[in-house]
């Protein structure tokens, strides 16, 4: 038994002179019995010591109660506590779309672009306020995949890296699912001793690399079903231009070109989320549509429910507080001290 707060127990040095006083007390209360009403027998002997033993008792368990005592005992696995996830953010060129709506969360925050990979961070970011101990890794991909943080449970440190990585900076043309897919399947199958484990990526859907019937293909050959595939789709599915800004600049230079100098158009390919997340066992969510922090709780909920059942989780040990128990203790020694 280990106690949270043991330096309550200085409290019993009071039982000595309590004890001595509740005593004296008794015996007094006792010879006046004797006295007035020539009672030569007094009070049975029981019951003086009843009156002298549970006050005594009552406060010892209170102050046991107060010291905050726990044991260790073994409880059912909790999936927060056995769950990996590797967050992906498309950061391919198409992300620069500004085909989504951001609004400001506070009157203290810049007020950000409204652009497909500014709701892809600001998704993230409202997916690590709602962890609750699970370890988290973050990549970014475009044709290939990057690891940025691997699986840890330090969320101001994948706060830090989301809020001040410049995505800006990193896109490129050309777009890989599959690479991403493999990139965060190696990241959560690095977590050896975890037995849940899942896959988000965030992203417009496109890809230029594959065609889907390939990526089905693949995922089926390669992966399976062994570890889900959650995918959030951000923008719009009519087609939009992609826009060329100065860094600094709130001014539009132009739109990204083909090689035969027309404007690149791009669009959200639910589809494609779609087929994806329900050959891995995952399920697809539509960032458009819904607020970030609604998306994160429903795919949490999905998450809990598809990665693993509570009997596949390892038990934990975990702090049994008994507190309670001895403020009942405490009550049923004082109420008899009451009635007697």
């Amino acid at each position: 038994m280990k106690f949270s707060h043991s330096e309550y127990f200085w409290l019993l040095l009071i039982l000595i002179p309590i004890g001595w006083r509740v005593l004296s007390t008794e015996r007094f209360l006792d010879r006046l019995r004797r006295h007035f009403r020539a009672d030569i027998n007094g009070r049975s002997p029981w019951r003086l010591t009843g009156r002298c033993l549970l006050p005594l008792l009552a406060l010892t368990c209170l102050a046991t109660a107060l010291a905050g005592p726990r044991i260790m005992v073994m409880r059912a696995g909790d999936i927060s506590d056995n769950l990996v996830i590797a967050v992906g953010i498309d950061v391919s060129k198409s992300m620069l779309a500004e085909d989504v709506v951001l609004e400001k969360r506070s009157r203290d925050e810049e007020m950000p672009l409204s652009n497909r990979l500014n709701a892809a961070r600001r998704f993230a970011l409202t997916l690590f306020e709602h962890l609750d101990g699970e370890k988290v890794g973050l990549f970014f991909f475009a044709r290939n995949g990057i690891e940025v943080v691997s699986p840890t449970r330090d969320v101001g440190f994948l706060r830090y890296m989301t809020t001040h990585t410049d995505l800006g900076d990193l896109t490129e043309s050309g777009s890989n699912l599959i690479a991403a897919i493999d990139s965060g399947m190696m990241m959560v199958d690095s977590q050896r001793n975890i037995p849940a484990k899942a896959v988000i990526i965030v992203t417009d859907g496109e890809d230029t690399e594959n065609d889907r019937p390939a990526i089905l293909q693949t995922l089926s050959r390669d992966f399976g079903a062994q570890t889900p595939v959650f995918t959030v789709g951000v923008g719009r599915t009519n087609d939009v231009f992609i826009p060329i800004r100065r860094k600094g600049s709130a001014d539009i230079d132009g739109f990204y070109m083909d090689n035969q100098d027309i404007p690149l158009k791009t669009r959200q390919v639910p589809q494609t989320l779609e087929e994806i997340s329900a050959a891995t066992g995952g399920t697809y969510f539509d960032l458009d549509r819904n607020s970030p922090a609604k998306v994160v709780d429903k795919l949490m909920q999905k998450i809990a429910t598809t990665t693993a059942e509570p009997v596949d989780l390892p038990p934990r040990r975990a702090p049994f507080d008994l507190s309670p128990l001895f403020l009942l203790a405490s009550l049923i020694f004082y109420i008899p001290f009451i009635l007697l």
